[in-house]
């Protein structure tokens, strides 16, 4: 059987990904890796700090000793350490978000970047510039941070987090060819969307999930 660590930042997306690994994959051992500081340490610092690293790379030290066939970082704000990071462990460490940074790019010229994280807008844009870059892409890119969403989920007001995210979306979503949902927890928020209009927006989970499951056939 195989397994996969996935390394988690808050617990919101723990449930998502395990149910989508278990369809995706199959038969599939998921362990889980959580460390909740990380997030709010980088939102009062506005930047990801050595503290931060060091506990990243720390949980990547662990997943190793777990003997994974591979690790997935389901948190976008840590995207850029994940690359560095890579080198630690001798399986494929993977970026939840790095396989929709690519479908955005060959999606259309115009790409919307919203979040509810102001930790979340830069890694999210410097990963799609990368991929423009890679694909020979002349891409323009809109940002925008939801303000209040975290605190409504957090909250547990599910409905009032769906309501307010899904309005900013569909506002983005009216000046770009599509629109990049920089936090897997975020996707819950077109769920209730017509498959029309869901169709311009692209989340992490589903995408990066597929992407785990092909290097897992490798």
């Amino acid at each position: 059987m195989k397994k996969v660590v996935v390394i988690h930042t808050t617990p919101v997306t723990i449930p998502l990904l395990k149910k989508l690994i278990r369809q995706e994959v199959g038969e599939c051992e998921v362990v889980n890796l959580l460390d909740d500081s990380m997030l709010p340490e980088i939102n009062e610092a506005g930047r990801v700090t050595e503290g931060v690293r060091y506990r990243l790379y720390s949980l990547l030290a662990l997943a190793g000793t777990l003997k994974p066939d591979a690790v997935l970082c389901a948190c976008s704000s840590i995207g850029g350490l994940i690359d560095d990071g890579r080198s630690l462990l001798s399986v494929p460490v993977l970026r939840i978000d790095e396989p929709m940074a690519a479908a955005a790019v060959k999606a259309g010229r115009k790409i919307g970047v919203a979040a509810t994280l102001q930790s979340t807008i830069e890694p999210t844009c410097a990963l799609i510039e990368r991929k423009a870059k890679e694909a020979g892409a002349d891409s323009m890119m809109t940002s925008a941070v939801i303000e209040g969403a975290g605190a409504l989920l957090a909250a547990g007001d599910g409905a009032g987090y769906d309501a307010l995210v899904s309005a900013e979306l569909r506002t983005l979503a009216a000046k770009n060819d599509v629109v990049v949902l920089a936090q897997a927890s975020m996707a819950r928020a077109i769920a209730g969307m017509e498959e029309t209009e869901r169709k311009k927006f692209l989340t992490s989970p589903v995408s990066g999930v597929k992407a785990l499951a092909e290097v897992l056939k490798r």
